[in-house]
């Protein structure tokens, strides 16, 4: 983040190398993913106007944000508790920062306009290794998905209704669904660089920020649950 970003400019957050080591490929977008696309009709006429609004509105945030969460990551079998904090400027202008246990700095993620980079902190030691290079995400925006709206400004994609009555929204970069009602954001699917991260609001029951967020990558699940304000 321009200016730089210490562990006190951003809600506090901890968790365990087992963790970042999951949380690495997130930060870095560097998701495997794959599966059979269940059947959907596609929508016409005004049915297909009002969810291509509805998907519109959906990505309506507004910024600066500062959030933090506690969690857990899934991994092999094995539940890792995490604590991590989000400060958004805008969406061009992103820091997650993840801390170990005792609270000194592991890694700081970075959206500078897109570029997503990683950042070691002090307690880093051998993990994250030096040499990681930049991401080129695109108009990715880390804070309007941990905040429940679309990660890519929606500009364009096809409408469709899938079996359960909710409605689809398919782009370029990200899929998104509604939940069954028509109301609310439920899932979303990113696709950088032909990879793939899901990310799923399970219990979300309004249109501000979820209490919940669910990402799964790479065969881990990692849920984060929103701290109070």
């Amino acid at each position: 983040m321009k200016g730089g970003t210490s562990a006190k400019d951003l809600p506090a957050a901890r968790g365990g190398r087992r963790f970042l080591a999951a949380f690495l490929p997130i930060a870095l977008l560097v998701a495997a993913g794959a599966g059979c696309a269940p059947v959907r009709q596609r929508l016409i006429g005004e049915e297909a106007r009002t969810a291509a609004t509805f998907f519109v509105s959906a990505a309506d945030v507004s910024f600066p944000l500062r959030a933090s969460f506690s969690g857990i990551a899934e991994l092999s079998g094995r539940p890792v508790p995490f604590l991590a904090g989000l400060f958004s400027r805008n969406a061009a202008d992103e820091t997650l920062g993840i801390y170990d246990p005792m609270g000194r700095a592991v890694l700081f993620l970075r959206n500078e306009g897109g570029n997503v980079s990683v950042t070691r902190g002090p307690a880093a030691e051998d993990f994250p290794p030096e040499d990681i290079r930049p991401v080129d995400a695109g108009p990715l925006s880390v804070g309007r998905i941990l905040s429940g709206a679309p990660g890519y400004p929606v500009d364009g994609g096809e409408t469709a209704r899938a079996a359960d009555g909710s409605w689809v929204l398919a782009g370029r970069e990200q899929t998104l669904f509604s939940d069954p009602s028509r109301r609310l954001l439920s899932r979303a699917e990113y696709d950088i660089s032909g990879k793939r991260v899901t990310v799923t609001y399970p219990g979300r029951d309004s249109p501000g920020p979820p209490r919940t967020v669910e990402v799964e990558v790479m065969g881990n699940r990692i849920v984060l649950r929103r701290d109070a304000d």
